[in-house]
């Protein structure tokens, strides 16, 4: 049972990492001319980066402790669709 809980405590982790990296890549390709493609995160940007970050991680930090508390199970999918997501922003990091 810890066992158990110590691996979703590691994957609620790299959600949040995942989530930081997304967050900050996307700050740095949209300062250098890359356009956010979700309206309301758009928005945000242009109206404030820190009201940007602040958003995602309160929106993000309340949807992962949701899952982790009714469904632990889907947080390894989260935190690997979120490192995913940053490794695509770092892939093209040369071309901007």
């Amino acid at each position: 049972m810890m066992d158990e809980k110590l691996r979703y405590l590691g994957w609620f982790l790299l959600a949040h990492l995942g989530n930081f990296t997304d967050s900050c890549l996307t700050l740095f390709a949209v300062s250098r001319g890359a356009v956010e493609l979700n309206p309301l995160m758009a928005t945000l940007i242009d109206y404030s980066p820190f009201l940007f970050l602040s958003t995602k991680f309160l929106l993000f930090a309340y949807a992962v402790d949701f899952m982790s508390r009714h469904r632990p199970q889907y947080l390894k999918w989260v935190a690997t669709l979120y490192l995913l997501v940053s490794a695509w922003h770092l892939s093209f990091i040369l071309v901007l």
